[in-house]
């Protein structure tokens, strides 16, 4: 079950929705075509004109569903993070049947293949952090997505601990596609079996963490307290007149 959401507020103007199935198949050989542009030449350089040309249509026609390139990315984000929260609902209704290597293994895949099949995404994503308006709401929804299959697979945990979670499960993906990307690796796929078996023991944490004793806030709390009493990060000790610590 996907945990509460709220849609981001992409700057996407105005633009006519279709009415007619050949509308709908215009606008989706559209963002096709956009979609391969972005990833072939990002954001900046990519044109409305290389658009309409790429996708077999005339500049006014795509001007009349999409006003401005910004529009089109933030059209064709929505589709991916759609599809996203669309995959993180499945997984959280599958993980009570999956051990905790599978949980591991799926959300690997999961983003991997996403990756691969997308490559337009972290273009129009990084390109969010300067142009376009919404990415923290972005990363906020699929974080809440990943935070549902850390609740489904450890459900004692607080929102705000799923939450925090879900961050580090999220950074933990964004280096999974890394490696699976990374040429200078000889064996891909060992290497992606060892990734998963990293994946696997955070999950274990985060299984332990909601089985009814410490919270992972309550740990992280402790190992502080633990810290402080030890010395670390403490100024000096004062010196009384003879010698004494104070």
């Amino acid at each position: 079950m996907r945990m509460a959401s709220q849609k981001s507020t992409l700057n996407t103007g105005e633009a006519k929705a279709p009415r007619r199935a050949r509308g709908h198949a215009r606008v989706a050989s559209l963002l096709e075509a956009a979609s391969a542009e972005f990833a072939e030449k990002g954001y900046e350089a990519t044109t409305m004109t290389a658009i309409a040309a790429r996708a077999g249509a005339s500049i006014g026609s795509l001007y009349q569903f999409f006003p401005t390139k910004e529009h089109v990315a933030g059209t064709v984000i929505e589709q991916y993070v759609t599809e996203l929260e669309a995959a993180f609902d499945r997984l959280s209704e599958e993980v009570p049947l999956l051990d905790v290597s599978g949980v591991a293994a799926r959300l690997t895949t999961l983003f991997v293949a996403f990756r691969t099949t997308h490559p337009a995404f972290v273009v129009l994503t990084d390109a969010h952090d300067v142009e376009l308006p919404g990415a923290t709401g972005v990363r906020e929804r699929l974080r809440k997505g990943i935070a549902s299959v850390v609740a489904a697979l450890a459900p004692r945990l607080s929102v705000e601990e799923a939450l925090f979670r879900a961050v580090v499960v999220q950074h933990l993906m964004k280096a999974a596609v890394t490696l699976s990307h990374d040429a200078s690796v000889v064996d891909h796929h060992a290497a992606m079996l060892e990734f998963q078996r990293v994946v696997q023991r955070y999950l274990e944490d985060v299984m332990e963490a909601g089985r009814g004793g410490q919270t992972g806030a309550a740990q992280r709390g402790a190992a502080s307290k633990e810290r402080s009493a030890s010395g670390h990060g403490a100024g000096p000790k004062r010196k009384g007149k003879a010698g004494v610590s104070a």
